[in-house]
C-alpha cells in the first residue's frame, strides 16, 4: 500500500487526474445500482432488466477494463498506459452496446461526430502517455 501511494504521490498533475477518474469509474455502476436502475436516451430502464438485458454486464466489463488500468497506473506498470486507452475505448464501444441493447439510437450524423471527437481524444492521451517525458520517467522507476 505504502508503494502505491508513493507512486501517487510521485505521478505527474495530469496523470493523476487520469488515474482518479479511472478509479473513480465503479461510481457509474453504482449509480445504476443505487437509485434502481438507468437511463439510456429518454428512457429509464430498471434494475432488473438492466442486468437482465445485459446492459450491467457490458457497462461492468467497460469498467473493469477501466478500472484496472488506474490500478495499474498506481503500480507504474507500463501496460497502464494501453490499458488506459482500451477501457476509455471500451466506454465508447460500450455505450453504443447498451443503446442497440435496450432500442435506442441516435441520428446518424452524430455517429460520425462521435467517432471523431473519440479518436481526438484518444489521440490527444496516446500523446500525452507516449511522448510526455514525466509520464516515462514516472513509469521507468
Amino acid at each position: 500500500m505504502n508503494d502505491i501511494t508513493a507512486n501517487f504521490v510521485r505521478m505527474p498533475g495530469p496523470l493523476k487526474v487520469l488515474t482518479l477518474l479511472s478509479l473513480m469509474s465503479v461510481l457509474l455502476v453504482a449509480a445504476t445500482i443505487i437509485p434502481g436502475g438507468a437511463v439510456v436516451g429518454h428512457s429509464k430502464i430498471e434494475l432488473r432488466d438492466w442486468w437482465v438485458n445485459g446492459s450491467g454486464l457490458v457497462l461492468v466489463a467497460a469498467v473493469g477494463l477501466f478500472f484496472s488500468a488506474g490500478i495499474l497506473l498506481l503500480r507504474a506498470r507500463r501496460l497502464g498506459r494501453l490499458a488506459y486507452l482500451s477501457g476509455f475505448a471500451g466506454f465508447y464501444i460500450a455505450a453504443y452496446a447498451i443503446e442497440g441493447i435496450n432500442g435506442v439510437s441516435y441520428a446518424s450524423r452524430h455517429h460520425f461526430l462521435d467517432l471523431f471527437f473519440a479518436t481526438a481524444q484518444l489521440a490527444a492521451l496516446s500523446a500525452y502517455f507516449f511522448l510526455s517525458r514525466r509520464v516515462r520517467n514516472f513509469l521507468a522507476g
